[in-house]
């Protein structure tokens, strides 16, 4: 690749969330010349994510403490809301507030050197152009079309518009999730609060978060199934006392869960985060990992495109590889999550225990295995 081709950035970034954000700021600070662009109006816009941060996501990228609350324990409850405490030395969650939270991770972004707009959908790219030239709806008196890139990341999220337009895999397992927001409520106390529930939440949980001034109350399922939130909330409500309290917000997302797809790059393109399936199948946890391959992708492009120290990032002796082929050597192999899910899905673990086949220790053992990451 010749270092010195002619385009108007270096690398253009799809989508100011954790994955785009993440990879912009590091690639900012490698000297490349960056551009993000995102649909939305301003960023905090329409979140898809309860926000919770993992306490090696806190280590990657900290907030500052106006915008979070630590959560030290978990409290998992069965059908019946028989329940077990988890905690582990040393760890944490963190709540967000995560519209300001995208606020504080732009203006970081920004200040690290990176252009980014608002208001900028992705359209797709010019066919044969080299440097890529992108098309988006923007207006053009500001650059919005005919933008050249000499790389273009895919952060858009899990119905990426990058990977539809370069025929790159895209996600076809997914969970729908939504949540609502009440005023918040005493009762939650400091714990994370997580539901198995196969008839109200098949694939996944419903939870309850004490959250930043507010309290999180939210169900994720199977894309083909309901996610009737009205109903958990009446079924968890003599827990909580939630009738009658007032709903500040509503959110709601797509969650992939197949794993990191096989066909998440090209020819100067790389999808990352949500986009690329780089969520935990078992968990659903993707910020921490956003973060994380966010980043190795940004040292990975600058390497690739020669544009910086050689010693960045201990990248120099890869041999030109691909930043793709790059993160696929570097991300791990969630085979054993993947069967985890399987179990999961088809093996579901409250009726396992309400059966007598599972054990509360047994299950004690698997929930402190998924909270507190013990098999990372």
């Amino acid at each position: 690749m010749n270092p010195h081709e002619s385009a108007d950035y270096d690398l253009v970034v799809v989508g100011a969330g954790f994955a785009g954000l993440a990879c912009a700021r590091r690639a900012s600070e490698l000297g490349l010349s960056v551009l993000v662009l995102d649909r939305k109006s301003e960023p905090g816009e329409h979140i898809h994510t309860t926000g919770i941060l993992v306490k090696e996501a806190w280590e990657e990228w900290a907030a500052p403490t106006r915008l979070v609350r630590k959560i030290r324990g978990v409290r998992v409850y069965d059908p019946k809301h028989r329940f077990v405490d988890l905690e582990r030395e040393n760890y944490f969650f963190m709540a967000t507030d995560t519209g300001p939270l995208m606020r504080h991770l732009v203006e970081e972004t920004r200040r690290a050197g990176a252009e980014i707009r608002f208001g900028e959908p992705f359209e797709g790219v010019a066919p044969g152009r080299i440097p890529l030239m992108l098309e988006s709806a923007g207006d053009s008196s500001r650059g919005g079309s005919g933008i050249t890139c000499r790389f273009l990341v895919g952060a858009d999220g899990a119905r990426s518009r990058v990977a539809e337009s370069f025929g790159l895999d895209r996600n076809q397992r997914l969970l729908k999730g939504v949540e609502w927001e009440f005023e918040p409520l005493s009762s939650v106390g400091d714990s994370l609060h997580c539901f198995v529930d196969p008839d109200l939440a098949p694939g996944y949980i419903g939870w309850v978060v004490p959250g930043v001034g507010v309290t999180q109350v939210g169900l994720a399922v199977h894309r083909d199934r309901r996610a009737d939130i009205r109903k958990f909330i009446d079924r968890i409500d003599p827990l909580f006392g939630l009738s009658g309290r007032r709903v500040v917000d509503r959110r709601g997302g797509l969650i992939p869960i197949g794993g990191p797809l096989r066909n998440f790059y090209g020819d100067r393109v790389l999808l990352v985060g949500d986009a690329a399936g780089m969520v935990s199948p078992l968990t659903a946890g993707g910020i921490h990992k956003a973060y994380r391959y966010g980043k190795l992708a940004a040292d990975a492009i600058a390497e690739y495109l020669g544009g910086g120290p050689s010693d960045r990032g201990g990248l120099s002796d890869r041999g030109g590889l691909h930043p793709g082929e790059v993160l696929r050597r570097a991300y791990p192999n969630p085979i054993l999550k993947r069967a985890a899910r399987w179990s999961y899905d088809h093996l579901p673990v409250a009726r396992a225990l309400e059966a007598g086949l599972l054990t509360w220790g047994l299950f004690r053992g698997l929930a402190e295995t998924v909270f507190f990451n013990r098999s990372r």
